[in-house]
């Protein structure tokens, strides 16, 4: 099964054609050193962070290039748990110092979740980041909701309508104090 997947794989062939040995044995080869130096912690991080790309990201562009969408719905969400996995990581970088074999860990984290038979891309998305995801979403309506939503605040009462036009102030500067405003003044 292992001899059927890496002949299509043209590097593999290559390696066979020039060494002469098993393309299956190469691949054991490659995949044990790599355990190895990621076991000894020299370039895990480097490592882990390319096997958790590269064979995704291969695997990925195979997906696009066939007509089902199962394995495109399979290889979106590993990329949206590896995404939020090394967002993660990034901000809880101090703390996986203190964790023994943590890259090692990583490695078994990453292929369980890009393993077809498992799915577990998928049973990490579907019970734990969409439930979460849905409710921020829910909280954030609420709110939203409840800051647009107008206060109850008493309608202002209506002014007096005036019918009249005002009348015009008095006259206070006239010289005689008694004078009335509609006779004329003689002089």
């Amino acid at each position: 099964m292992a001899d059927a997947h890496l002949a299509k794989i043209p590097l593999a062939q290559a390696f066979q054609e020039k060494t002469r040995v098993p393309k299956v044995y190469g691949a054991a080869g490659v995949a044990g050193a790599g355990l190895l130096l990621v076991f000894l912690n020299i370039g895990a991080a480097l490592l882990v962070n390319l096997t958790g790309f590269g064979y995704a990201a291969f695997a990925s562009m195979q997906a696009i290039e066939t007509r089902g969408q199962q394995d495109d719905a399979q290889w979106l969400t590993y990329w949206v748990v590896f995404g939020m996995f090394n967002v993660l990581e990034y901000f809880a970088g101090f703390v996986v110092y203190w964790f023994p074999f943590y890259y090692l860990a990583k490695l078994g984290f990453l292929v369980w979740m890009m393993m077809p038979s498992t799915r577990g891309a998928e049973r990490l998305y579907y019970s734990g980041i969409k439930p979460l995801v849905l409710h921020v979403r829910s909280t954030r309506r609420k709110t939203t909701v409840a800051e647009s939503a107008p206060e109850s605040v008493p309608a202002p009462e209506s002014a007096p309508v005036m019918d009249t036009v005002p009348a015009p102030a008095q006259d206070t500067t006239s010289a005689e104090p008694n004078a009335k405003k509609d006779e004329p003044k003689s002089e």
